[in-house]
């Protein structure tokens, strides 16, 4: 046989290979063992979800989501990555849920699945640097650079004003190393979210103020590929709530 076809049979072959072992690889997250649930999140925002110093993700919504699993006699598999892509992997089926101190919205409505609020009453907060003039309200941020990070409630409900100049940063670390280099006026974000930065740093050098009426809420997000999944989850964290499984937890991250 010709030396090159016998390449080109080879290079054939190899690329069969390897294309029915990403197929499978596909059919595998589409079609996961139902022993496990396939959990997305994005370890950047604490205490909802982070790494820990072994490099562990942890944090109260991974709690959540490990203790419904367990509920379920189920293990689970946690996937960490950019929180701009948890909708879109949940919508092609490769991931089953997303706990990530997400919060629901009539925008998603259509894309996912809610569960009920488990936390509720958080307050979104704008924090400017302490130099800065007072900025106590919506109105205030007008032709102001605000920072938010990106999907997450404080995005979504600034980005129905006109006034703010929004820039949307990726994690709450990234929010105040702008916020500190003046290359921003103002971030907002829910309380929650900003109280593990001030166990680091000096908070009289900023200004914080609850926005009047304005509360974030979080859930877990199941993919609307695995309906009965949302019912399953429902009723452990209903048991949850129910038993003081969630307030003990809650009490653990320090989230009264």
């Amino acid at each position: 046989m010709n030396y090159g076809l016998q390449l080109l049979l080879i290079a054939l072959g190899l690329g069969s290979i390897t294309f029915w072992i990403y197929q499978r690889k596909a059919e595998l997250h589409t079609h996961p063992d139902a022993s496990t649930l396939i959990v997305g999140t994005n370890a950047e925002y604490p205490p909802f979800t982070f790494k820990n110093q072994d490099g562990d993700i942890v944090g109260f919504d991974i709690d959540i989501v490990k203790e419904v699993a367990k509920r379920l006699n189920k293990k689970i598999e946690l996937e960490d990555m950019s929180f701009a892509v948890l909708i879109p992997k949940l919508q092609m089926g490769s991931l089953q849920i997303v706990a990530a101190g997400a919060s629901p919205s009539p925008e998603r409505e259509s894309q996912v699945f809610f569960t009920k609020p488990y936390l509720t009453d958080d307050p979104l907060v704008i924090i400017t640097r302490a130099d800065h003039a007072p900025l106590t309200c919506v109105a205030d941020l007008t032709g102001q650079e605000v920072i938010v990070n990106d999907g997450f409630t404080a995005d979504l409900y600034l980005s129905g004003f006109t006034g703010p100049i929004i820039t949307r940063l990726p994690t709450v670390a990234d929010a105040f190393l702008t916020l500190i280099s003046q290359r921003a006026d103002a971030f907002v974000s829910a309380r929650s979210s900003v109280e593990p930065f001030f166990e680091h740093a000096d908070r009289s050098k900023f200004r914080i103020t609850e926005l009047s009426n304005k509360f974030d809420s979080y859930v877990l997000i199941i993919s609307r590929r695995y309906p009965e999944l949302l019912t399953q989850v429902q009723h452990a964290l209903d048991a949850m709530k129910q038993d003081g499984t969630i307030a003990t937890i809650q009490q653990k991250w320090n989230l009264s």
